[in-house]
Parts: C-alpha cells; sequence; structure tokens
C-alpha cells in the first residue's frame, strides 16, 4: 500500500486536502468523510483494513478541518460541503473508472453522505455507509441556548464557539481518547451557521424514506453525543442495513470492539457489486 496526499481546489476556490490509500488492482472505492472537529488521518487504520481486502480508500479533510483551507469548524451552507464530496468522488474516478464507489461518513459526515444521497441521486454510487451519523442529539442543549444560537446564525454565521464536546463519551478506550485531545489537527469549534445547517439537515433527514441505494447504518447505542435511535428509524424507513452496536460509544472504529466493527463492514462490502 502506498499513501499519497494532495489537495484539490473546492467550487470556491479553497484547498480541500485528501489523502489516498493506494493498492495495486483494487476492486472497489471506498471514500470517507470524517466527523466535526477532527480529520481524515484518523481514519488510517480503517484504510489499512480495507487495503488488505482489495480496496482503495480516499478520504477528504472537510473545510474548516485538518490540513483544509477554511475557518476551523465553519462552512457556509450544506450544498458546499456536498460539493466538496462530490469533488473527492471525482478525483476517485480519474483512475479507477469501472469499480464500485462506496461513500462513507462518520457522525457529521454521516449527515452529510445521508444527505447527498437523499438529495442528489446518483448511479456514481454503488453503496454508501452511516456511521453513528448526526440525524439528532442525544441530548437536549438548554433553551436559551439555542434561542440565542438560532439568532446568531441568521445575523453573524461564521460566529464559531466551541463545541462542548465530552471527549470521554466518543470511545471506552482511554488510550484513543487520549490521542484525539492531543491530536494538534483535531479542533472543537462550530460555527452558529454550521450547527443550524446540520440541525436542519438532520431533521429533514428523519422524515426522508425512499432512498434506493444499497446502505448499511450501524451506531453505539451507548451513544451519548448522537441519539442512536434516531439513525435506526432513518435505516428501517430506507431499508438500510441496520446494526445497533451494544455498550459502544459515540466512535465505533475508534471504541474497544473496532475489530469488530471493522470485520462489519468488511463482511457487508462483500455483497455490494
Amino acid at each position: 500500500m502506498n499513501k499519497t496526499s494532495d489537495h484539490f481546489l473546492s467550487r470556491d476556490g479553497l484547498k480541500i486536502f485528501y489523502r489516498h490509500w493506494k493498492i495495486d488492482n483494487p476492486e472497489k472505492i471506498f471514500c470517507i468523510v470524517h466527523g466535526l472537529g477532527e480529520h481524515n488521518g484518523r481514519y488510517n487504520h480503517v484504510a489499512e483494513a480495507l487495503a488488505k481486502s482489495s480496496i482503495t480508500t480516499f478520504a477528504l479533510d472537510l473545510r474548516g478541518h485538518g490540513q483544509s483551507e477554511g475557518k476551523r469548524g465553519h462552512a457556509k451552507n450544506l450544498d458546499i460541503l456536498l460539493a466538496d464530496i462530490e469533488e473527492l468522488m471525482k478525483v476517485a474516478r480519474v483512475n479507477y473508472n469501472n469499480i464500485p464507489m462506496i461513500l462513507f461518513g462518520h457522525s457529521m459526515g454521516g449527515n452529510l453522505v445521508a444527505s447527498l444521497v437523499a438529495k442528489k441521486p446518483t448511479n456514481e454510487i454503488s453503496a454508501f455507509i452511516l456511521s453513528a451519523p448526526w440525524m439528532k442529539l442525544a441530548f437536549e442543549p438548554p433553551k436559551w441556548k439555542t434561542s440565542i444560537g438560532g439568532f446568531i446564525a441568521n445575523l453573524l454565521p461564521s460566529f464559531t464557539q466551541p463545541n462542548d464536546l465530552d471527549t470521554n463519551s466518543l470511545s471506552k478506550d482511554l488510550i484513543e481518547v487520549q490521542k484525539y485531545e492531543e491530536d494538534p489537527l483535531v479542533h472543537s469549534q462550530i460555527s452558529a451557521g454550521l450547527f443550524k445547517e446540520i440541525s436542519e439537515s438532520g431533521v429533514t433527514l428523519q422524515q426522508t424514506e425512499g432512498i434506493e441505494i444499497k446502505g448499511l447504518c450501524y451506531h453505539g447505542l451507548a451513544d451519548k453525543i448522537i441519539d442512536p435511535n434516531a439513525s435506526k428509524q432513518f435505516a428501517v424507513k430506507n431499508n438500510l442495513t441496520w446494526i445497533g452496536l451494544e455498550n459502544v460509544y459515540h466512535e465505533p472504529h475508534n471504541d474497544t470492539e473496532k475489530d469488530i466493527v471493522i470485520k462489519n463492514i468488511l463482511d457487508w462490502l462483500e455483497t455490494v457489486e
């Protein structure tokens, strides 16, 4: 396996960083969209496992994240984020024209991938995978905070503030939690505008049904950040394969059960043609 990196230009001129885990004669393409505050380098172990099953992986840093340009934790709207993902898919297709492409999204990335397949049906994607997708928060923010946030989102959408993430809710593996906390490319910011866009998208997705693209949705049932019940309802309404993971936290691929989670992914990918 040969890991490379590069940038592509977004529709509005930002440099978007991506990685490619390149292998010889791949049978499938896997495109990763990460979650809020993180970056594609945190999926290296997933890409390495996929490579052993003849799958080549591409992953971008969303704008405002990792090594991509843009204000930390901000995007002006949902459509510009979806356009960035579509550009990644175009990059992936440059050298691989005739093999299946699978789109994967975790947390906020799961919201974006679900939004893309719901809003822009395409034959380009053979299947998609949602990992703990942000459809609905697992807790209710204080009403005063949401009211002020909504006001600021309309007045000054690029205004950012800490996301107040409890990092101990990411994984039961304390080493993984420490790696997250010490990662210089991880940030804790989210803008009022981005929070509003993702939240409203989540409400829309909970009402969505009839997606025809083959899909897998899995979620840790002990997730205290994103509601697994909303994910299950979305999966059932859209005939996706659903896997509820007992005692697993928000990042299944980084929890103590990560080997089982990655095996579940690989087993399901065998059904994609």
